[in-house]
């Protein structure tokens, strides 16, 4: 059964990282700069369909201010269910990122991705996915994890 062109994971792109905040280390990092090259990992899954998707790539932030954007290159994707295992890539870019506090949010259009910050200076964002992942003309839910370090 082949997922979908990106699994979802796609969003992996964990693109979630990246843009700056302020204040003091109760609230948040200072200054921070997710721009630039970051390593990223990622699982999501449909319980119901039993089906696991996990995800690893590269994803190059661009920051301005609290919002950012980037994109994934030089993924691999695999796909677990009970009709087999499919093998792609999570390439793309992600948008409409948000940094507020310690906190992250992002898209890659077929999942959103939240998380937190952790480091000083920041190295790693981790977090959850929440997808919607068309399969043979419907909807379905997946949800997981993200991580990208640095």
């Amino acid at each position: 059964m082949h997922i979908t062109q990106r699994c979802g994971v796609g969003a992996l792109a964990v693109a979630a990282l990246l843009a700056a905040c302020g204040g003091d280390k109760a609230t948040g990092p200072k200054n921070v700069n997710l721009s630039g090259n970051w390593g990223l990992t990622a699982t999501i899954s449909n319980s119901g369909l039993a089906i696991t998707c996990t995800a690893s790539g590269n994803l190059a932030i661009t920051q301005s201010g609290a919002n950012f954007s980037g994109n994934i290159s030089g993924s691999s994707e695999l796909c677990t269910g009970p009709g087999g295992s499919v093998t792609d890539n999570i390439d793309g870019q992600i948008g409409g990122g948000q940094i507020s506090g310690s906190s992250v949010s992002w898209t890659d259009g077929l999942c959103n991705y939240t998380g937190t910050m952790s480091g000083d200076p920041v190295n790693r964002v981790s977090g959850n996915i929440s997808c919607s992942i068309p399969i043979q003309g419907t909807n379905y839910p997946f949800t997981g994890q993200w991580t990208v370090v640095r």
